[in-house]
């Protein structure tokens, strides 16, 4: 009788073990849905403000030649579309952050459950690094980084020589 009373004990530890690794993993992709979510309304955002100024649009591709130091200068600062153009790259910046942290690749036992971000990473990656040739995203990431998380600042560290070599194209703004 003993011999039963365990086996079942053994089986219903096993059968909860599985249920607790089904349970991790189903809310895993619940948050990365979740996630996923957010990071494209922050996108979406994003372009309904350049739909709905394309000063700021007209700007960036005007500026797309200047080098970085163009937009350090204090005359800048009396631009209110120098403002609007900040805005909006902080706020791609902050969302660039955000895919590249959330998209992490994570090693040991975190591995099993995916990625925390449900996109494709490389593609990602070639369009923040199309956007960060920009001399106003360079200036910020050269000199005001530390205010942005550490998977952008290590992607940064990674690529500053790269973007900083490409051609700018003034119409990819």
């Amino acid at each position: 009788m003993e011999t039963a009373t365990f086996y079942w004990t053994v089986v219903a530890g096993i059968t909860g073990a599985i249920w607790i690794v089904v349970q991790l993993f189903r809310d895993r992709m619940a948050q990365s849905i979740s996630r996923t979510d957010a990071s494209i309304k922050h996108l979406i955002s994003i372009d309904q403000i350049v739909i709905d100024n394309p000063d700021i649009q007209r700007y960036l591709s005007q500026t797309a030649k200047h080098n970085e130091d163009f937009f350090r200068k204090p005359e800048r600062l009396e631009e209110d579309i120098f403002y609007k153009a900040k805005t909006l790259v902080y706020m791609q910046i902050n969302t660039f952050d955000e895919i590249l942290s959330l998209a992490a690749r994570h090693t040991g036992l975190g591995s099993l459950f995916g990625h925390a971000l449900l996109i494709e990473l490389p593609d990602w990656e070639n369009y923040i690094l199309v956007k960060l040739r920009h001399p106003l995203y360079r200036s910020i990431m050269n000199n005001e980084k530390n205010i942005f998380g550490d998977a952008l600042r290590r992607f940064w560290e990674q690529h500053n020589s790269e973007v900083a070599s490409a051609n700018i194209d003034p119409f990819s703004w």
